[in-house]
């Protein structure tokens, strides 16, 4: 059995520019930590640890327990949230609150933050994590995932991290026919990206990352794609085809997967 592993992110890597795969996977050079992944990680772990308490039966008012949670989250990221970072969580996630009011989808959650690692005919192990799964009112489950990316033009034709989820349900109940997909924009008063995925679309997921393996293990270059994205690049500073395409000292914005 094969202990290659891989996930929706380092996949993308991978298409996106092999040499910041090879920094970031084979040569595993450190990683930034920009304002919008701690900023993501706050309202991820306000959201998980709420709809896990109703999941583990809780029955106090929606309010209280969002405020307890943000609370808990902000003592746990009290040394890397600054005071905007935090009024922009507590804006998003009041947005996320009347959601919930509007379409009551705390009842219809049915994990949050679920772990996989899935075999792969023996060639790999898919792995990563779901962030929300429910069942619908038309009883279709739905994986949904969270994003706090300010432009939601990079996610509108791209499933790819959907489908890799809707796989994984799928595999775990083959008589699935149907699962729905949605992107949660947080920073766009949590409106969700959704598409309904057919059984056969699915499936072709498998074959993808089949053929995607078979390319990253007999990849030896490891070329350069440099984009206007290299501005975003964890390892910028170590890539002269990188630093040649922006302008390093006018770096700004932020474009994220996660």
């Amino acid at each position: 059995m094969s202990d290659f592993k891989l996930s929706v992110s380092k996949t993308k890597t991978f298409i996106d520019c092999k040499k910041k795969y090879n920094f970031t996977y084979i040569l595993k050079m450190p990683r930034k930590e920009f304002a919008f992944h701690t900023l993501g990680k706050f309202c991820h772990k306000v959201l998980e640890d709420f709809h896990q308490l109703y999941i583990d039966g809780c029955k106090d008012p929606y309010n209280e327990t969002f405020s307890k949670c943000f609370k808990n989250a902000n003592v746990e990221y009290k040394d890397s949230m600054t005071p905007d970072m935090k009024k922009e969580a507590k804006e998003i996630l009041v947005n996320y609150l009347n959601n919930l009011y509007t379409n009551d989808i705390v009842k219809k959650v049915l994990s949050v933050e679920k772990n996989f690692n899935l075999n792969i005919d023996n060639k790999v192990i898919l792995n990563g994590m779901i962030d929300r799964i429910q069942m619908d009112d038309d009883n279709i489950i739905h994986v949904c995932d969270y994003k706090t990316t300010k432009d939601e033009k990079y996610l509108k034709n791209d499933f790819f991290q959907l489908l890799t989820y809707a796989y994984v349900l799928l595999c775990e109940d083959p008589t699935l026919e149907a699962v729905r997909g949605s992107y949660i924009m947080l920073r766009h008063g949590c409106k969700p990206i959704t598409k309904v995925f057919p059984r056969e679309e699915i499936l072709a997921i498998k074959d993808k990352y089949l053929n995607y393996v078979d390319t990253i293990l007999s990849e030896t270059q490891y070329e350069p794609n440099p984009t206007f994205l290299c501005k975003f690049c964890d390892h910028l500073a170590l890539c002269p085809e990188g630093q040649e395409k922006t302008n390093t000292s006018t770096v700004f914005g932020e474009v994220s997967w996660e």
